[in-house]
């Protein structure tokens, strides 16, 4: 969703404008001098962040929260980072100046305006998607890591009120709809899904996810956390789409490399995930994931229940819970499950281990 700028934004936008980055090229900074704000374009889309966008110019970030303002810095620290250090194949928003405090206590920084557009969903050269992959785990973080943020940044850790809630998720929805709601025809394919099963799902898929993070299978390397939509820029050339950029890296993190095709495959077709992964034990830890996804969507639903925007619950339980049944499967594959450098299995035959949740960790605040 688009918006013409408000006069707050303008301002921002301004104040932001009359600080430019000693990196920023003599052309940038004239360019930043003379801009006309008001002829930009807002979009709404971000969680975190607006962008007010004035092609050939810039692109103002501008955090929606406090919490958000404080952590655009160490975004912008990131982005320079990965710009002098990792010589990934696409371009970056690099930071054209320095980040600025709105009076609401906001923050602001004008970035690299990086033309293209979304790929078409649930299409994509798998080839490519997996060049992106290889030159994101070959990234060295060493530089990077005090800027990463923590794994499960994007909604916080699984705390043990996470858990029940998706533990319960399904007594809760008979009481309030009836009927066969969650054991639909999907069950005959994944038992692991269903009504009697699926708080031991949950508990496996969980707690080996997390254990994952805190005794990583394979090295940890560079995630994006969201490549996904606007976040790549595409462009069509002969008759093919090119990759020119990736935006938005605030839920960057050092974490399992398979999360990049878990995320890739959710925008250009689960269907390209084998294809897109670097190798078959990737593979099948980024279908693990992608039930830790489907997780955090049944959990995020859950928390909507009573309010003016309830989940269509018929057709999110079709597409996730088939979703949650092959990451099972996956799972338990556990002649496969490790990692490409000779990395032992941590998958299991049988029920996984006991998620264990340290009561003192905090959520991520990104």
């Amino acid at each position: 969703m688009a918006s013409p700028p408000t006069a707050a934004d303008v301002g921002l936008a301004r104040a932001a404008a009359s600080r430019p980055l000693g990196t920023a090229s003599l052309a940038a900074a004239g360019r930043l001098a003379t801009a006309d704000w008001t002829a930009g374009v807002v979009e709404e889309g971000g969680q975190f962040h607006r962008v007010l966008v004035l092609p050939g110019v810039g692109a103002v970030r501008m955090s929606r929260t406090e919490v958000a303002a404080g952590r655009l810095p160490a975004n912008v620290a990131l982005v320079q980072a990965l710009a002098t250090t990792a010589q990934l194949p696409v371009a970056l928003p690099v930071p054209l100046t320095e980040v600025v405090t709105g009076p609401d206590g906001t923050a602001a920084v004008v970035q690299e305006y990086l033309p293209g557009q979304a790929h078409p969903p649930h299409e994509g050269d798998p080839a490519v998607l997996r060049g992106l992959c290889e030159a994101l785990a070959a990234v060295d973080t060493t530089a990077l890591q005090p800027h990463l943020g923590p794994a499960f940044a994007y909604r916080g850790p699984w705390t043990p009120a996470r858990v029940r809630t998706v533990r319960e998720l399904p007594g809760r929805l008979r009481d309030a709809h009836g009927g066969r709601l969650w054991d639909g025809d999907w069950t005959a394919e994944h038992p692991s899904v269903s009504v009697a099963a699926f708080p031991d799902t949950v508990e496996e898929l969980l707690g080996t996810l997390v254990g994952w993070t805190e005794n990583p299978v394979v090295t940890p390397s560079l995630v994006h956390g969201d490549l996904a939509g606007h976040n790549m820029r595409w462009a069509r050339a002969e008759g093919r789409w090119v990759l020119t950029g990736v935006l938005d890296w605030d839920l960057a993190s050092a974490w399992d490399p398979a999360l990049n095709p878990a995320y890739l495959s959710l925008w250009h077709g689960e269907e390209k995930l084998e294809a897109i992964a670097r190798d078959p034990a990737e593979a099948r830890r980024a279908r693990a994931w992608l039930g830790w996804m489907a997780l955090e969507t049944l959990d995020d639903a859950a928390g909507r229940e009573g309010t003016g925007f309830p989940a269509n619950w018929p057709r999110l339980l079709r597409k996730v819970l088939p979703r949650i049944g092959r990451a099972v499967a996956a799972l338990r594959d556990r002649d496969a499950i490790g990692g490409g450098d000779g990395s032992a299995s941590r998958g299991c035959a049988g029920p996984g281990p006991a998620l264990h949740i340290p009561a003192d960790r905090t959520a991520g605040t990104r």
